[in-house]
């Protein structure tokens, strides 16, 4: 069975949210893309629902990545409102993660109850399986809130919906995207940023 843009959509947002702070790690908001040669552009992995283009990240990457006391805020955009979210590593081990999604307000208070979410690590990598027959992958170089990055930028098509959804990956940050956005023709509808990004090991250094 196909899946749509809209699911993928809906699975990426299970696991990665939006956000602005007092963790702010410069850099531009611009989102113009400069697209350069990709390495490869569409290495498709064959499986039970059939070719799907090749993943960002491996879930030994993200596992390494994802460790306790790393936090991400970010945005996530509509025409109808704009939402902050915290997202906070509570603990971790071989199989999986457990993470806290908290709301947060202008002034960065949390609204309401944080909420702690167990996925497996195969399951956040399966996130960014995208179907090579209407999906397409280039190696771009974008501006970011984090900063400038080159990385894989996907283009899922959903012909069902008209809406066109990118995911922006930078493969120095493994798991969610730095951007997401979805529009339909001219509208954009949705959008999903890293806003600022805390590790653990940086604090080590």
């Amino acid at each position: 069975m196909r899946r749509s843009a809209l699911s993928v959509l809906v699975l990426c947002l299970t696991l990665f949210g939006c956000a602005k702070s007092d963790l702010d790690h410069g850099g531009s908001g611009n989102s113009e893309v400069d697209v350069k040669a990709a390495p490869m552009t569409e290495v498709v992995e064959v499986g039970a629902e059939g070719g799907f283009l090749e993943r960002p990240f491996t879930a030994d990457q993200i596992r390494d990545e994802w460790v306790p006391g790393l936090r991400i805020l970010m945005r996530r955009s509509s025409p109808e409102n704009q939402v902050t979210e915290r997202w906070t590593v509570v603990a971790s081990d071989d199989q999986g993660v457990d993470i806290e999604y908290a709301t947060l307000d202008e002034n960065g208070h949390v609204v309401g109850d944080p909420r702690v979410q167990r996925s497996t690590w195969v399951e956040l990598r399966d996130h960014a399986s995208f179907p090579a027959a209407y999906s397409t992958r280039e190696w771009v170089a974008r501006s970011t809130q984090l900063g400038d990055f080159e990385g894989w930028l996907y283009r899922v098509e959903d012909h069902d919906t008209g809406t066109v959804t990118e995911f922006f990956f930078a493969p120095e940050l493994p798991g969610a995207p730095l951007q997401m956005k979805t529009v339909r023709g001219d509208t954009t509808i949705f959008e999903l940023e890293q806003v600022a990004r805390l590790h653990p090991k940086l604090d080590e250094q």
